[in-house]
């Protein structure tokens, strides 16, 4: 993604492009960037969007193989592509090794030839949310005629830097740790993290300073902040709250077994920020060296100074007992779960 920036900076244009991954908000934002520089004046007349169940492939080509109006690179921008899809190496062998295209009955050639000598005069993107196989007909195509671009999820640092950037151009300026909570607090994919934020411009509105009381106050935590809450809780040694909490959380909905998993991270977390500490790390430098979030990183200091290293690990030990027991049929997981959560606010 960075080298097609760079290419944008230097007003670089393909004259087609493949734009597929887990990020749709970064294919869109850079479905901008190439429509602006293709048409800096900003004129919508010479650009077409389509989802792809609108178009068929051959009407994409016939459309691209026209010139743009009155010398202007045209832009068509072809949303939801659902027609690539990862498969398995057929029995017969038929198939080269690898994923193998999935087309779901539509006809690809056209659009394939296209791909590979494609008209200068058009910017055509395609845009598939997931996974491309990795010998895709038409991925090697684009490539051959223009460029295919993976946009992986953000994480760590990068969603970070995304979300400041984000709220520094709706002119505001969140406080120390507003960024990584906003950030942990999101869950995954920028999607979620700019509705977030949009939440906190509104929340925030007629003032530029962005405070964690106003993040904790509106940002949406759902299963993370409710195992933030379940955490401290027991590492306070309140078992009728901590459970009271579990059930709460199973009532909306949230499963057994993954909220056993995130305690099991949590725990597993807190035990090697309890060790970085006592090396002599900070919280933040132990954020940076186990590549974690810097608001895990405090939730995890604050309640590693409750427990001891045999605390920390026989925690632990009670979580994977839960989940053994579930798997061998001596109960319901969340009962089980129950009795782990009572057992380790009674160390």
């Amino acid at each position: 993604m960075r080298n097609l920036q760079h290419s944008l900076q230097l007003g670089m244009l393909a004259p087609v492009y493949l734009f597929y991954g887990d990020e749709p908000l970064l294919m869109e934002e850079m479905a901008e960037q190439i429509c602006a520089l293709a048409s800096p004046a900003g004129e919508e007349w010479n650009r077409e969007v389509y989802q792809a169940s609108e178009i068929s492939p051959d009407d994409i080509v016939l459309s691209a193989g026209s010139g743009g109006f009155m010398g202007m690179r045209r832009v068509i921008i072809v949303r939801d592509i659902t027609w690539l899809k990862r498969g398995k190496k057929a029995k017969d062998n038929s198939q080269s090794e690898g994923d193998v295209e999935i087309t779901s009955g539509v006809d690809l050639e056209s659009l394939i030839e296209y791909a590979a000598d494609p008209n200068p005069d058009t910017v055509l993107i395609l845009m598939v949310n997931g996974a491309v196989p990795s010998n895709s007909r038409l991925l090697k195509a684009v490539n051959k005629g223009g460029r295919a671009v993976q946009f992986a999820a953000l994480k760590g640092m990068e969603k970070e830097r995304w979300l400041a950037s984000y709220l520094k151009a709706a002119a505001k300026a969140p406080e120390r740790g507003v960024i990584p909570y906003l950030a942990l607090m999101s869950g995954d994919g920028l999607l979620a993290a700019k509705s977030e934020a949009d939440k906190l411009i509104l929340y925030t509105e007629g003032k530029t300073a962005i405070t964690m009381e106003d993040a904790r106050d509106i940002v949406s935590g759902g299963s993370i902040a409710g195992v933030f809450d379940l955490s401290d809780r027991m590492a306070e040694k309140q078992g009728g709250e901590a459970v009271a909490v579990l059930r709460r959380l199973l009532l909306q909905g949230e499963a057994a077994q993954k909220l056993l998993a995130m305690l099991g991270t949590q725990y597993h977390n807190t035990l090697a920020v309890k060790d970085m500490l006592s090396r002599g790390y900070t919280a933040k430098e132990a954020a940076s060296r186990l590549s974690m979030n810097p608001y895990a990183a405090q939730k995890c200091a604050a309640q590693a100074r409750r427990y001891t290293n045999r605390q920390l690990s026989k925690a632990l030990e009670l979580l994977l007992n839960a989940d053994i027991a579930q798997k061998r049929g001596e109960g319901d997981l969340s009962d089980l779960l129950e009795v782990a959560i009572l057992r380790i606010c009674a160390m």
